[in-house]
């Protein structure tokens, strides 16, 4: 499907994308045509209303410090356009892409978001879906499938973990750790 099709298609179910820009803050239709070719992302007719349909995982990252329990958090954005946006997420989050299985997208979550490339056993603790208005794509309700992980870190494995992301002429992300 190329983006005159996709733009006939979100039409026809009443998906006005008129709204969609960056400089609104939102995504745009050929971002939408990229998650869906990438397989990040998938449209469904629903009850005959279109929903952009997202796999994710979650994965909370705990550190164990002397008898301490400690809780990965992402703390803030630091964007190359001088913006600054507090987060204060308890997970990282990832988008399954397709063919993955959710624990390989867990995996790949903790190597892209911290640098984390190991096989340690991750929790699985549930899988959760929402179905809301995406921020990214006004008007087109979204509906997130999330599996959520959990994995614990010894004192020995923070020297192969980053506390920062960098992301090409985008922005920067920082964690840090707080206490249980």
């Amino acid at each position: 499907m190329n983006i005159n099709q996709l733009n006939d298609f979100l039409s026809k179910y009443k998906i006005n994308t008129q709204e969609w820009s960056p400089k609104k803050g939102t995504k745009t239709v050929a971002d939408l045509k990229n998650e869906i070719d990438s397989g990040e992302t998938t449209l469904e007719i629903i009850n005959n209303q279109l929903y952009r349909v997202v796999k994710l995982v979650s994965v909370e990252v705990k550190v164990k410090l002397g008898e301490q329990l400690f809780t990965l958090v992402e703390d803030k954005q630091i964007f190359f356009t001088g913006a600054l946006r507090k987060r204060n997420l308890n997970k990282l989050a990832e988008k399954i892409i397709a063919d993955e299985t959710p624990e390989l997208a867990a995996f790949r979550c903790l190597k892209e978001e911290i640098g984390l490339d190991f096989k340690k056993p991750l929790i699985f603790l549930e899988k959760t879906e929402e179905i809301k208005l995406s921020p990214s794509y006004p008007h087109l309700n979204s509906v997130y499938q999330v599996f959520n992980y959990q994995v614990i870190l010894d004192e020995h494995e923070l020297e192969f973990m980053r506390f920062s992301e960098y992301q090409k002429n985008k922005k920067i992300t920082l964690f840090t750790l707080e206490l249980c």
